[in-house]
C-alpha cells in the first residue's frame, strides 16, 4: 500500500508541475498583450510628433516600422541612440545669425548704391552682420550710412531722410510686415506699424523713430518663434528621455521572461530525467525496500526542485508584475502628454490658418485650399474662378476715424462676404483691406454675377463712426483659370483686373 501511496504522491506532484506551467503561460501571454499595448503607444507617439522637426522625422518613421513587428530590444536602442544624437544636434545648432528683414535691407542698399567703394563697403558690412549683432536698429544704420559716405559727419537722422528713398523703404518694409506670420498678441502693434510705414513719405523728420519701431516689432515677433521653438525641443527631448526609460524597462521585463523560461526548461528536463530513472528503476527492480527508497528519494528531490522553482518564479513574477505596472503608468503619463500635444497643435494649426481679427482663413489656408482647387480643376477640367477685393478708401476711414474704426469695417466686410456667398466658395482675408475668393465650378458669367451682387450688399450696409454715416464700398478683380495657368498667373489677372477697376471709378468688379 505504501508503494500506492508514494505513486499517488508522484501523480499530485506532477499535477502541480503542470499547473504551474499554465500559470507561467498565463503570466507569458499577459505580458505579450502589455508589450502589444506598449509598441501601439509608441507608435501613436511617433505619429503625433512627426512633422515637428524634419530632421527626427526618419527617426520617428524607423522606431515605428520596428514596433510594427513587436520589440526588438538590440534595434530599437540603436535606433534610440540615432535619435537621441539627431536631438543633440538640433539643440547645438547653430542659429541663424542673419535676419530676413537686414538680409531684404542689404539687397535693396546693394542695387541703390553700385559705386565700387559702397558697394565693397556694404558688402563687408553685411559680412560683419552675420557673425556680428548690432544693439540698436540705429547703430546699424550709422554704419551703414558711414559705408556709403564715410567723410559725411551730418546727423544719422538727418542723412537717413536725405539720402534714403523713404517710400521705397516703407513699401518693402510693409511687403514684409504682410508677408510673414504675425502672432495675435503682436496683432495691434503691427497694425500701427503698417500705419506708421504707410504714412512715412508725408513725415520724413520721424522715419528714424518709425523704422526702430519697425525692427523692435520684428525683434519680438523672432524671439516669439524662437521661444515656441524651443518649447517643442523641450518636448522632444522629453519624449526622447521617455522613450529611452521605456526601452530600458522593456529590456529588464524581456530578460526576466527570457530567464523565466529558461528556469522552466530546466525543471522540466530534470523533472522528466528523474521520472525515467523512476521508470527504469521500477522495471528492474527485484525486491520492495530498495525500490521504495529509490523512489522516496527521487520525489524527494523533485518535490525540492519544484519548491524551489516556484519561489524563484513567485519571486520573478512579482518583480516582472512590478515592472509592468512601472511601464503601465509611464505609458498613461505619455497617452496624457500625447492628448495635450494634440490638442496644442489642433489650437496652433487653427491660429496658423485663421485671420485673428475677422476669424476668416489667412493667407496660408488660401495657399493650402488653392492647391486643392488646382489639383481639382487640372483632373475634372471644371471651371475655377477666382475674385481679388479691395475695400475703396480704407486707408481714408483709418486716417479719419481711427483704426478701431477700420478694423470694425474689416470686420463688417468680411461677415457679409460669409454670410452672402455660397457653402461652396472659399474666402479669406489675404492681407490688409484685401480678400480672396475661389469659385469651384463657377465660370466667369457666373462669378461676375455673384461678385456684383456682394458688391451692392456690401454698397446697402451702413455703418457709423464717432457718430457720422460712412460709405463704404468695395471693388474687386475677377478671372477665370484657363490652360496652362499657375496660382501666380491667375492671382496677377485678377490684380490687374482690380487695379482697372479702381482706375474707373471704384465700386465695381472688372474682368480679365
Amino acid at each position: 500500500m505504501s508503494f500506492f501511496s508514494k505513486a499517488a504522491d508522484q501523480d499530485k506532484w506532477k499535477e502541480k508541475y503542470l499547473n504551474l506551467l499554465d500559470e507561467q503561460e498565463q503570466s507569458a501571454e499577459s505580458y505579450k498583450e502589455k508589450e502589444d499595448l506598449l509598441c501601439k503607444t509608441i507608435v501613436r507617439l511617433t505619429i503625433a510628433t512627426t512633422g515637428l522637426e524634419p530632421l527626427l522625422d526618419p527617426h520617428l518613421l524607423s522606431i515605428r516600422d520596428q514596433l510594427k513587428n513587436g520589440i526588438n530590444s538590440h534595434t530599437l536602442k540603436d535606433e534610440l541612440e540615432k535619435f537621441t544624437n539627431s536631438v543633440a544636434q538640433i539643440k547645438h545648432a547653430p542659429p541663424q545669425n542673419q535676419a530676413p528683414e537686414t538680409d531684404l535691407l542689404f539687397t535693396f542698399l546693394l542695387q541703390q548704391y553700385t559705386a565700387e567703394t559702397q558697394q565693397n563697403a556694404l558688402k563687408q558690412l553685411k559680412k560683419k552682420t552675420e557673425t556680428e549683432a548690432f544693439g540698436t536698429p540705429n547703430q546699424l544704420f550709422i554704419a551703414i550710412l558711414e559705408a556709403i559716405e564715410p567723410d559725411n559727419d551730418t546727423a544719422a537722422s538727418n542723412v537717413i531722410a536725405g539720402h534714403i528713398d523713404i517710400e521705397i523703404v516703407s513699401k518693402q518694409l510693409l511687403h514684409l510686415l504682410e508677408g510673414i506670420e504675425i502672432p495675435s498678441i503682436f496683432d495691434q502693434q503691427a497694425q500701427a506699424a503698417k500705419s506708421l510705414l504707410a504714412a512715412a513719405a508725408k513725415n520724413p523728420a520721424s522715419f528714424e523713430t518709425i523704422l526702430d519701431k519697425s525692427f523692435k516689432l520684428l525683434l519680438k515677433i523672432k524671439q516669439h518663434s524662437q521661444s515656441e521653438q524651443q518649447d517643442i525641443d523641450k518636448f522632444l527631448s522629453h519624449i526622447t528621455e521617455q522613450l529611452a526609460t521605456l526601452d530600458i524597462s522593456v529590456m529588464g521585463a524581456s530578460t526576466a521572461a527570457q530567464k523565466s523560461a529558461e528556469n522552466r526548461t530546466k525543471l522540466d528536463q530534470s523533472v522528466s530525467e528523474q521520472m525515467e530513472e523512476l521508470k527504469l528503476s521500477s522495471t528492474n527492480a527485484t525486491k520492495l525496500e530498495p525500490l521504495k527508497g529509490i523512489i522516496s528519494n527521487r520525489l524527494a528531490n523533485i518535490a525540492k526542485e519544484i519548491q524551489e522553482h516556484t519561489q524563484k518564479e513567485a519571486i520573478q513574477r512579482q518583480k516582472t508584475q512590478q515592472q509592468l505596472d512601472d511601464l503601465a503608468n509611464k505609458i498613461k503619463e505619455m497617452e496624457s502628454e500625447s492628448t495635450e500635444l494634440k490638442s496644442k497643435l489642433k489650437i496652433a494649426n487653427n491660429q496658423a490658418l485663421r485671420d485673428p481679427l475677422t476669424g476668416l482663413p489667412n493667407r496660408n489656408a488660401y495657399n493650402e485650399r488653392l492647391e486643392i482647387e488646382l489639383a481639382r480643376w487640372k483632373r475634372y477640367h471644371s471651371p475655377l474662378s477666382l475674385i481679388v477685393w479691395d475695400i475703396d478708401h480704407f486707408k481714408t476711414i483709418n486716417d479719419s476715424y481711427g483704426h478701431k474704426a477700420g478694423d470694425k469695417v474689416l470686420l463688417l466686410i468680411a461677415k457679409q462676404l460669409s454670410d452672402h456667398s455660397r457653402a461652396t466658395d472659399f474666402i479669406s482675408r489675404f492681407g490688409g483691406e484685401e480678400f480672396t475668393m475661389l469659385l469651384p465650378n463657377t465660370d466667369t458669367q457666373s462669378a461676375l454675377v455673384l461678385a456684383n451682387q456682394l458688391r451692392q450688399t456690401i454698397e446697402k450696409t451702413g455703418f457709423n463712426a464717432s457718430g457720422a454715416s460712412v460709405a463704404i464700398t468695395i471693388s474687386c478683380g475677377l478671372t477665370e483659370f484657363i490652360l496652362n495657368d499657375t496660382d501666380e498667373t491667375a492671382f496677377e489677372r485678377a490684380d490687374q483686373a482690380l487695379y482697372l477697376a479702381k482706375e474707373q471709378g471704384r465700386n465695381r468688379c472688372c474682368v480679365l
